[in-house]
């Protein structure tokens, strides 16, 4: 079994994303390895005849994200962890940055679909399944890191 030494979380601002990276953390403190947090801006459509260009909507989306990625930084002041926000489709970002920096293990939180769209759409969790090579850590959305 290869030794977990480079942790990446996918976190996309949901509670179980945040969950899921506050396990991470105090799994990567455990094992003395590395973590970093990536958070991954879907293109956006925006509403040109409102006004509301593409850019703008991923620029808004960026802040967001940056600053959820700054509480976690702040509830975990010990924690080192890299960090960056990228504007792309999830599942193809998410390998490209599994084998760039070479990760060992990706954490990711669990989202529950309504019946609808577990028909139309194909979670992410599903799309990574089949094409990392790398194993991934599902964190149910109702886990307590308190108990």
């Amino acid at each position: 079994m290869k030794t977990i030494k480079r942790i990446l979380v996918a976190l996309d601002g949901s509670t179980s994303a945040i969950h899921a990276t506050n396990y991470a953390i105090e799994f990567a403190n455990l094992l003395n390895a590395e973590i970093e947090v990536v958070s991954i801006i879907k293109y956006a459509m925006g509403n040109i005849d409102a006004g509301i260009l593409p850019t703008e909507v991923e620029k808004a989306n960026e802040i967001r994200a940056l600053k959820i990625i700054k509480k976690i930084k702040n509830s975990h002041p010990n924690a080192i962890i890299k960090d960056f926000v990228i504007v792309g489709i999830p599942e193809r970002e998410i390998s490209k940055i599994i084998k760039e920096w070479k990760a060992d293990l990706l954490v990711i939180g669990h989202h529950t679909h309504t019946f609808i769209e577990r028909l139309l759409v194909k979670s992410v969790e599903k799309k990574l399944i089949n094409h990392l090579e790398c194993p991934i850590l599902i964190i149910p959305k109702k886990l307590n890191n308190n108990k």
